[in-house]
């Protein structure tokens, strides 16, 4: 039994460590983001009335993981999204997500993190994630509706 405790503890240190790191202040790693001030509900609609149709559809799957999840890693976002790689994911979605912040003179609409592995994480700020997928909803409407 010592053996396998010996094994899974230091997988779940591992597991364990961003997290403490962020919520002690510890992780430096993670680039420090203003928040979402400047999303609001009016601004969310003009951010996703630009993107093309299968940015917006990759970009609810994103927002609606990050709302419930609080965060995403490169890999999970790569399956969730069926990109196959994380490599894909930039441009499927996020340098189409970046460009719109950029032209709206706004932060991205998440904060960027770095997973113990060294993989990008996506992260929730301040709510914007669910104010987002109401967003993409309404503009989803807007398009498909006779």
């Amino acid at each position: 039994m010592s053996q396998t405790l010996d094994q899974a503890g230091p997988a779940i240190a591992r597991w364990l460590a961003p997290y403490l790191a962020r919520e002690l202040g510890l992780d430096r790693r993670e680039t420090a983001q203003p928040s979402g001030i400047g999303y609001d509900d009016t601004t969310c609609a003009a951010f996703v009335r630009e993107l093309g149709t299968g940015v917006l559809n990759r970009a609810i799957d994103f927002f609606m993981k990050l709302d419930q999840d609080g965060q995403v890693g490169s890999v999970e976002l790569a399956q969730h999204l069926n990109l196959g790689t994380p490599r894909n994911i930039s441009s499927a979605l996020t340098n189409s997500l970046k460009q719109r912040a950029r032209a709206l003179g706004l932060d991205n609409p998440w904060a960027d993190g770095v997973s113990s592995n060294d993989r990008t994480v996506w992260i929730n700020r301040d709510g914007l994630a669910a104010r987002m997928v109401v967003a993409i909803q309404v503009e989803q409407q807007r398009r498909f509706s006779p």
